[in-house]
């Protein structure tokens, strides 16, 4: 009998992940992650990124058959996709798994685009979003990831990483969601590998001014698994054996590293996602929020004001401590506001509320705000790479406040929106709040309450549509 090449592999998996073998975990995180995604869209047409990709996609034609979100508009599955991508990362406000890191902006946008065509049960669309979210992850471990570290070695990006991977996730969700039988499917995800963007992350990070199509662009990732989905279903053939062999995907993609035990160990009896879920209590990298938690407890603790601090010292993830896009106090754009350490002290320091009011132009351009990072030191934290070695949810982070005369000291191991603990896991009502604050200047309190309530249950929704006419 011929061994199955590993796309095979997935395509049995997909095929297999009907919602009523779900464990209800599963189920219970994508419709959270979900509900997060589509308030993280909303919140980034207040951004140009957002408003440019809308009006890109508004432009590329083709049949109405998807909404671009937050705008009441169907546009082609096609240029949903994009939109919708570039909507979801455009504050840096997304939900996380680690690894890779950033997947939903990746794989939930051709998801969406169709269910709205094909108008799915909600049971499918969970299913298919399940599938999406637990073969992107398992990529995560198998390739080059700037969390590899080696006893005594220090955290940095590999000379080539990235987010490619998720077209096989999200390609796979996109299918099943189309009806494609296993041999189309196997197909499909054999173009994907074959027309996926390239590994650009440690280029992006590298760049100053930062650019608009962060890590990778989302929506350019998200239409090449429409088209791989969309051609396969045609009947073109792809690749079934993209992943496999010495010049396969991991190869000309340039990781150095290459794991495929790490995609296929467990598949179908094990459900990786829900332990590594992450979601981001403030609009900004993910690498800042243990030093955000810490100034937070500091300031609520002793009354601290903006003013009466006369240096902050933040301690955290060394690969931010040494790069200039982490570190620089130049904020031209939103995209700078996103990722620099100072700015999301002063955000924090000034209590501005935590959505698109980080990066907004008004934000931007007040100079008490911009004035505060110069107060602001960015630096490794010496015991970062033990924790993480001791705990692979450890995100050690330590701030230092030099006010009144004396210093201010917290230091904490894990960060707000992990699963780590109780205390650090984001509620129900907690994601809901934050998608209600995100979509505020989009959606009436009406929508607002019936795509949150709709979409924690979405199991109960027989044709997408009815709960799409809101978003």
């Amino acid at each position: 009998m011929t061994k199955k090449t590993l796309v095979e592999q997935l395509v049995d998996f997909a095929s297999s992940a009907a919602f009523d073998s779900l464990p209800e975990d599963v189920v219970h995180e994508s419709k959270r992650a979900l509900l997060d995604s589509i308030g993280c869209a909303l919140g980034g047409l207040s951004l140009d990124k957002g408003k440019i990709a809308v009006q890109v996609a508004r432009g590329l034609g083709g049949p109405a058959d998807a909404r671009i979100l937050g705008t009441g508009q169907k546009v082609s599955v096609n240029a949903s996709a994009f939109a919708n991508g570039e909507l979801i990362t455009a504050l840096d406000f997304d939900v996380c798994h680690i690894p890779p890191g950033h997947v939903s902006p990746y794989v939930i946008p051709s998801i969406l685009a169709m269910a709205e065509r094909h108008r799915v049960s909600g049971k499918r669309l969970v299913a298919a979003l399940a599938v999406a979210h637990e073969v992107s992850v398992r990529f995560g471990p198998a390739m080059a990831y700037y969390r590899d570290i080696k006893p005594g070695e220090q955290i940095s990006f590999p000379s080539i990483m990235g987010y490619s991977s998720s077209v096989f996730g999200g390609t796979l969700g996109a299918g099943m969601l189309m009806g494609l039988d296993p041999k189309r499917l196997a197909h499909a995800l054999g173009m994907a590998g074959r027309i996926a963007p390239a590994q650009s992350m440690t280029q992006w990070a590298r760049s100053l001014p930062a650019t608009d199509e962060k890590y990778l662009m989302a929506g350019w990732a998200s239409q090449a698994q429409v088209m791989a989905a969309l051609l396969a279903q045609g009947g073109y053939r792809g690749d079934v054996g993209v992943l496999d062999g010495e010049f396969g995907f991991a190869r000309y993609m340039g990781s150095s590293k290459w794991n495929p035990e790490s995609i296929t160990a467990g598949l179908g009896s094990q459900w990786l996602t829900p332990a590594i879920t992450i979601y981001k209590p403030y609009p900004h990298c993910r690498i800042t929020h243990t030093a955000l938690d810490c100034l937070n407890s500091l300031m609520d603790k002793h009354g601290l004001a903006p003013e009466e601090m006369k240096e902050v010292r933040v301690y955290c993830d060394p690969h931010a401590a040494n790069l200039d896009l982490w570190k620089t106090t130049e904020v031209i754009s939103p995209m700078e506001a996103q990722m620099t350490v100072p700015w999301a002290i002063s955000m924090a320091a000034h209590n501005v509320p935590r959505g698109p009011e980080w990066q907004d132009y008004a934000t931007l351009a007040n100079p008490r705000y911009r004035g505060f990072m110069q107060k602001v030191r960015t630096l490794p934290h010496p015991g970062f790479e033990a924790a993480l070695a001791e705990n692979p949810h450890s995100r050690i982070g330590k701030v230092e406040i030099d006010a009144r005369d004396t210093t201010f000291v917290e230091e904490r191991r894990f960060r707000k929106g992990s699963p780590a603990t109780p205390e650090t896991r984001m509620s129900d009502a907690e994601i809901v709040a934050k998608f209600k604050h995100n979509a505020g200047r989009v959606l009436t309190a009406e929508a607002m309450d019936r795509l949150a309530d709709g979409i924690l249950r979405l199991e109960e929704a027989d044709d997408i549509e009815a709960l799409a006419q809101w978003w």
